[in-house]
């Protein structure tokens, strides 16, 4: 059974002046696990920023010193053709951690002479279809995720790809993004049998976020997911999906609330590492994370996509919460090119499995 949702993300400007909305369809798909209830549709009223959010459902945190507490039990699932309806249990406010939502669209790279190559690694990949059988098969065991964090692919497009990570029964997972003509962003979250989808609507060329949650019944313990993230057209429109621009996916309680490690920096927007310059870097944690991976990502524009291959990377000490972490790359031996920052943040087993992964708006040129 597949549960479908719409959504309608919040847009941070100055204030948040955009409507969102959370619709979730039970509609017939993909099959469903024997014994399985189907997920109850959620909905929620519109809201502006004159009027505070409301006021969150108490959820139990997972423990910090061993495995995350049982989740709750299921309601009783409704009859078909006649779905209850609840209201969501997660949203996010004008500001937090001290300082304003973020609104940065960041820069679109230009175009390069290493995109051919790039999409063609990315096709290659694709081959394997993600959604169908590869979450049975792939190496993404739940302790590897536990011990090495999210699985981000080494060459992907924005506008379609999929990040392995841990999923629990009624987690949150939110998704900051921006679309640059009209249309939406389609996840699906896929973990064995089980699956979930949610379709998120934005105003172009303004940065959003959505936060949706997990059925209470998807699945009983922490294990294995593919998350794939897609900007779909106007459905009957005969128009192309928009680019998709990506600032943050993350899963989890300690992950959620906006996207616990935010305020990404990649400055400056230039610089020679044979003349010794550097670019800094930094970002914000709104949790404690155990695991933190500083990487930096060559990107560029082609065919209309943003496409990215991973470089280099620096892994980081633990994160607490609320720190304001800080670092330089030097940016030696890497490709020529525009990079941008993208860090991977994930809490073990025993503190509860939650996970981030942030890409900067901000881009670094390497000059040769």
């Amino acid at each position: 059974m597949l549960a479908h949702s719409s959504v309608k993300s919040a847009s941070p400007g100055f204030f948040f002046t955009s409507l969102a909305m959370l619709v979730f369809l039970v509609v017939p798909a993909w099959g469903q696990a024997p014994g399985q209830a189907p997920p109850l549709q959620s909905e929620t009223p519109s809201q502006t920023d004159s009027r505070p959010a409301p006021a969150p459902t108490p959820q139990q945190p997972p423990k910090t010193d061993s495995r995350p507490a049982p989740a709750p039990a299921p309601q009783q699932p409704p009859n078909a053709g006649s779905p209850s309806t609840h209201a969501p249990t997660s949203q996010r406010s004008p500001t937090r951690g001290g300082h304003p939502a973020e609104t940065n669209p960041g820069l679109t790279p230009h175009g390069s002479g290493n995109g051919p190559a790039i999409f063609a690694a990315i096709g290659a990949a694709a081959a394997v279809p993600i959604i169908g059988g590869i979450v049975a098969h792939h190496n993404a065991s739940p302790e590897k995720l536990s011990h090495d964090g999210p699985q981000v692919p080494k060459e992907f497009n924005m506008n379609d790809f999929g990040i392995k990570g841990l999923v629990y029964p009624n987690w949150p997972v939110v998704l900051d993004f921006m679309i640059d003509s009209p249309g939406s962003v389609q996840v699906d979250i896929v973990a064995g049998k089980l699956r979930y989808r949610a379709t998120i609507h934005n105003d172009p060329n303004r940065r959003g976020y959505a936060i949706v949650r997990l059925p209470a019944n998807f699945g009983t313990k922490l294990q294995s997911a593919v998350y794939q993230v897609r900007s779909i057209p106007i459905a009957g429109a005969n128009t192309p999906a928009p680019r998709l621009r990506t600032y943050g996916l993350g899963a989890g309680e300690r992950a959620v609330g906006s996207v616990a490690i935010d305020q990404l920096t990649f400055q400056p927007a230039t610089i020679h590492p044979k003349a010794n310059e550097f670019a800094d870097y930094g970002f914000h944690a709104h949790s404690a994370f155990d695991g933190v991976r500083a990487e930096f990502i060559f990107t560029t524009l082609y065919n209309g996509s943003m496409l990215v291959q991973k470089d280099q990377e620096e892994q980081l000490s633990p994160i607490p919460e609320g720190e304001r972490a800080r670092g330089t790359w030097k940016g030696q031996g890497s490709m020529p090119g525009q990079h941008m920052l993208q860090i991977r943040a994930w809490r073990g087993f025993k503190n509860g499995g939650d996970w981030v992964v942030a890409w900067s708006p901000d881009i670094v040129d390497v000059v040769k």
